[in-house]
């Protein structure tokens, strides 16, 4: 780690050297000044961490320093020498933006610590300012101005007007849990509780019990009452996120919470009652999962009431260049307009991985930039797929085509792995054959 540069301005010979001299063994690369205008001169020819001032100077009081000082280089830590008698005017520094003052004589231990307190608060502030501008502004979520994205917005728009179940279907990372919280902030419920269960991540017993809560003793690890999601969603909005993969066991409880609005916690006898409303999302097609005895065809004809269907990134490539303008906009990014080569990158790119994967590599392309303009060189691994040509654009694309080009690449990354590649692309492994055996029957002979 490089250590930091301290500037220490002082007219007089034996603090400096004194000063200098402490620091410099205790690691710090020390520099000094002996008037505002030396200081003024060193601040414009390099870079430093923090500063030890002393407020009078012969050529001037460097509070005034102060707040120019801030302005132009605002992680730079400032520590005010003074006398006993200047005190007032001290507190009036650190109002400044001063982070401490020293009286004379300064103690070496507390000058030690006073310096570094003050270079770890301006290392942690400047970690958090990194942290807002790579952070996206909250605000209403940008969908795209698509045809096909206007009319799912309209059926999200007749949800939330509604009570109703909805099941929101589409590929991985196409938005719909920001479309069901969309649902639910338009809703007659959006002063209550949004909340999100990844049926995925959790697995029998363990989903069970967030779902419906358990008490003390009703297993191994239950060591005390626990309330369930479904309880905490009483009069919001409860969003079972991949529901497909629900176990079978959990799908038969849920069904009758569904149509009895009454649960119990396990290890209970208790009926308790919950008024939440359901919005449910998968990437599979729940009505083979049923025809194969993944899915009860019970549970899929309860939640399947509004179905809303999310168009991959692939089917609505109009949308793509609003889509990243609004991505790096939530990034403060500000260099516009994107050169030609980076937006036939991004124009060509299949998305595999849709909006959640669009978000994260703008991001990623975001840190590596370091505030100059993105260019291609910052999407490392970005390829434009075979078949394609650079000359290509949105409006031309056969959508047919970039299927089978995407079908086709994803079988090779998996060696030929079929269960493999339906898990990546988000379809069932029954969805995939089918599609393989249409691109066989359409193979020129």
């Amino acid at each position: 780690m490089k250590a930091p540069r301290i500037l220490l301005v002082d007219d007089e010979e034996a603090t400096l050297f004194a000063y200098s001299r402490y620091l410099t063994k205790a690691g710090y690369i020390m520099e000094t000044a002996k008037s505002l205008k030396e200081a003024k001169s060193l601040v414009g020819a390099r870079s430093f961490d923090a500063i030890l001032l002393d407020l009078k100077l012969p050529d001037g009081n460097s509070i005034d320093w102060i707040g120019e000082l801030k302005n132009a280089h605002e992680n730079i830590a400032i520590i005010i020498i003074t006398g006993v008698s200047d005190i007032p005017t001290a507190v009036k520094s650190m109002k400044l933006g001063a982070h401490n003052f020293l009286t004379k004589p300064v103690n070496m231990d507390d000058l030690a610590i006073s310096l570094r307190k003050g270079l770890e608060f301006e290392e942690l502030r400047k970690k958090d300012i990194i942290h807002q501008r790579l952070t996206p502004q909250q605000g209403e979520p940008y969908f795209g101005s698509s045809a096909v994205i206007e009319k799912v917005l309209q059926y999200a728009n007749v949800a939330a007007m509604n009570h109703t179940v909805v099941l929101l279907h589409g590929e991985t990372g196409t938005g719909k849990g920001v479309l069901a919280r969309w649902i639910h902030d338009h809703s007659s419920r959006r002063s209550e509780a949004f909340v999100e269960v990844n049926c995925s991540s959790l697995k029998g017993e363990l989903l069970r019990s967030e779902l419906f809560g358990h008490t003390k003793g009703a297993f191994t690890s239950a060591i005390k009452d626990r309330a369930g999601l479904i309880e905490v969603a009483d009069g919001g909005t409860l969003f079972l996120d991949e529901i497909g993969d629900m176990d079978l066991e959990v799908q038969t409880q849920l069904l009758k919470t569904i149509e009895e609005r009454s649960y119990r916690r396990i290890g209970e006898n208790k009926l308790r009652t919950s008024d939440f409303r359901l919005v449910c999302a998968t990437n599979r097609d729940l009505m083979e999962e049923s025809n194969g005895g993944n899915f009860r065809k019970d549970l899929y004809y309860r939640i399947c009431v509004f179905p809303i269907s999310i168009p991959s990134l692939r089917e609505r490539r109009g949308d793509l260049g609003e889509l990243i303008k609004h991505v790096l906009g939530s990034f403060s990014y500000q260099h516009f307009p994107l050169n030609d080569e980076l937006i036939r990158l991004l124009v060509n790119y299949q998305w595999p991985g849709n909006i959640r994967e669009l978000r994260n590599m703008l991001e990623r392309a975001l840190l590596l930039a370091q505030g100059e303009p993105l260019s291609a060189v910052h999407f490392p691994g970005l390829e434009i797929p075979a078949g394609a040509t650079k000359s290509c654009t949105p409006e031309i694309w056969n959508l047919d085509e970039l299927e089978k080009i995407h079908i086709i690449k994803t079988l090779k990354h998996f060696g030929g792995d079929k269960y493999e590649t339906s898990s990546a692309l988000g379809i069932s492994l029954s969805s995939l054959y089918r599609k393989l055996d249409k691109m066989q029957q359409h193979a020129p002979a």
